[in-house]
């Protein structure tokens, strides 16, 4: 069984060249930061956050072209998601990767079935994920 499914690096390796949603917002409601303790690398995720959605996000940071393109599709997805629904995607996404927890991520985040099999490459996959979740609990 090949380990690593062709489509799947296809995505990430487009949002590792054209990363979307990268920068900083003028004005944000939420941030979240995380540092891994593993690599050294920072996502910062900022977002403006109406009552019941996200209405902007961007991502910004240092790390592995793994890492940017994650946090790429991780922002694609959530833009303009209801809020709870987003804390919601952001809890199973962490819990299938970190714990094996059934899921079936939805969209372009289908890339985590093969990042699943790959735990050298958890630490980068999640870095924005922590970060976002960060941001949503305060």
């Amino acid at each position: 069984m090949e380990r690593e499914d062709p489509l799947h690096r296809e995505i990430l390796e487009e949002h590792a060249r054209s990363p979307l949603f990268q920068g900083k917002l003028e004005k944000f409601s939420h941030t979240g930061i995380w540092q891994s303790e593993k690599t050294g690398n920072t996502c910062k995720v900022e977002l403006v956050r109406s009552e019941s959605t996200i209405e902007k996000i961007r991502f910004s940071g240092q790390g592995s072209a793994l890492s940017q393109a994650c946090a790429s599709l991780m922002c694609s997805q959530l833009n303009g998601m209801d809020v709870l629904e987003s804390s919601h995607l952001c809890r199973d996404i962490l819990q299938y990767v970190e714990l094996g927890k059934e899921f079936t991520p939805p969209g372009d985040l289908i890339v985590y079935q093969t990042i699943i099999r790959f735990p050298d490459r958890h630490d980068c996959s999640l870095l924005a994920w922590r970060a976002l979740k960060n941001g949503l609990d305060r």
